[in-house]
């Protein structure tokens, strides 16, 4: 999804495309929750705790759930002019999608090194600079006058955007709390 998102970010063409395969990821990404639940309630020996393996597979759908919302509006607002801060949102994304993988690498391990607070000082400072590219660019709207329309379609865009950031950290909050419970 991040890839897809960072794709049309960059492009900023095909939209219909592009939201049409963000909906396919979101109802694979369903699929696999779906399927995570079934198998958590009839395995009977799991590693982890029943319940964060199921906050963990939420947190990640959220995360997929809002990167499709900002893809399909971007296709239904009719969405022309692209903004400066849609392709910083989209590094950031791609950045923290990365980040996630080598976290969930030290899941496996199951063991607290200064890896894990690595990733995860690096999880929050990303999310930390979705704030203040969500703060700067709405700032810029409204101290520049432009079309209210137009506001309110970027708003709710970047709105999602900086969710996504918050729940990329609140999945690596997630991680490092199995880690700490484990270790």
């Amino acid at each position: 999804m991040a890839l897809n998102f960072h794709d049309l970010s960059h492009s900023f063409k095909d939209f219909e495309n592009h939201a049409k395969k963000a909906q396919e990821l979101e109802h694979k990404a369903d699929d696999k929750t779906h399927e995570i639940v079934r198998e958590l309630n009839h395995t009977f020996i799991i590693p982890f705790d029943r319940e964060d393996i199921y906050k963990l597979a939420q947190e990640l759908d959220d995360v997929v759930d809002l990167m499709e919302n900002v893809v399909s509006n971007i296709f239904v607002y009719g969405i022309k002019t692209k903004e400066p801060a849609l392709v910083e949102f989209s590094d950031l994304i791609k950045e923290a999608s990365q980040n996630l993988t080598d976290l969930s690498e030290c899941l496996r391990e199951l063991r607290y090194t200064p890896r894990v607070l690595e990733l995860k000082k690096k999880m929050h400072d990303l999310e930390t600079e979705g704030d203040k590219i969500f703060r700067k660019t709405i700032s810029e709207f409204f101290a520049n006058g432009h079309d209210p329309l137009r506001v309110i379609k970027w708003k709710d865009i970047l709105e999602d955007l900086e969710r996504v950031m918050d729940k990329y950290q609140e999945v690596g909050d997630t991680i490092e709390g199995i880690i700490v419970k484990f270790h």
